[in-house]
């Protein structure tokens, strides 16, 4: 009588799952968000992410609402990476599914080759993450930041007395309050914005839970930018940036300063992510001269 396969079981991802999921993102050998915590559960929704565990590896499934609503993988992160790769192949066989990886990055492709003969790769500009030198952020020194100094000189021309907090239960409302009086007659043009202005809200709301870095500028006693992320495997994550443009250089001086902080962490590269095609979010990324812009796939075998 033979041994009946072992068919990968998903499981919806939520808050509950962050401490089951966190340890297998050391083994991420590329720079970008997906690959940490903060980038999953932030997105976990808008994608319908799900999860499997199988000897000591996770992969996870989602639906790729910016490509036609697929069902995608991601490359297994942990002991038995091709293991996994097999009972991938196993469950699309068992439900229909073409075999398909989202997020593939060139690392990725050189694992997936060793398993995979033939396949197809896709790709948008608007999904490539946007990797910066952690001294350049943090120092902004050189010609070229000139733009970036020059708009955070006169703020603090006009606020020379600011400062930078770490984002703590002492000021964590006052926070929430900010953010919610900066978006109190905003709009939302497409669904991605508003999910993540969704996420934003649950993030400050369950800040603990999410156990992320955050940082906030305060003017005369007003907060007036914060940013959260993370730092994983030498690398800082920005995950979310809010600034009120009324006051001229508040996204620069959250920038630098955000970065600053982490001078002791011993990362070497920042993470700004994605553009999300959104052409004023383009041109702020690129004009901090990123040192590399990490093309992610989709990844289609066939």
């Amino acid at each position: 009588m033979g041994v009946e396969a072992i068919m990968l079981e998903f499981k919806r991802l939520t808050l509950d799952d962050k401490d089951i999921i966190e340890k297998y993102f050391i083994y991420s050998v590329n720079r970008i968000c997906d690959n940490t915590i903060g980038g999953a559960l932030i997105w976990r929704d808008y994608f319908a992410v799900e999860y499997a565990l199988y000897n000591d590896t996770v992969v996870f499934k989602a639906r790729m609402k910016n490509h036609n609503n697929i069902t995608a993988f991601s490359v297994p992160l942990g002991e038995d990476v091709y293991g996994v790769l097999d009972k991938i192949t196993e469950y699309c066989d068992s439900h229909g599914l073409p075999v398909t990886f989202f997020s593939v990055t060139g690392e990725g492709i050189e694992t997936l080759k060793k398993r995979f003969d033939k396949y197809e790769l896709f790709t948008k500009p608007d999904w490539s993450d946007y990797i910066y030198k952690f001294e350049d952020l943090a120092t902004l020194s050189g010609r070229r930041y000139s733009g970036q100094r020059n708009h955070i000189n006169g703020f603090i021309k006009n606020h020379d007395s600011y400062t930078f907090e770490e984002i703590t239960g002492d000021n964590l409302k006052a926070v929430q309050d900010f953010y919610s009086r900066l978006c109190a007659d905003a709009t939302f043009s497409t669904e991605i914005a508003l999910e993540e202005h969704n996420k934003t809200i649950e993030v400050l709301d369950k800040f603990d839970i999410y156990g992320l870095y955050g940082g906030l500028i305060k003017t005369s006693g007003e907060i007036i930018a914060f940013a959260v992320g993370e730092v994983m495997n030498g690398v800082l994550f920005v995950h979310i940036e809010k600034a009120d443009t009324k006051y001229r250089g508040a996204y620069q001086i959250i920038n630098k300063e955000f970065a600053s902080r982490f001078i002791s962490c011993n990362a070497e590269y920042i993470n700004r992510e994605e553009d999300d095609g959104v052409e004023g979010l383009r041109i702020s990324k690129l004009s901090y001269h990123p040192h590399e812009i990490v093309e992610k796939y989709i990844l289609h075998v066939v």
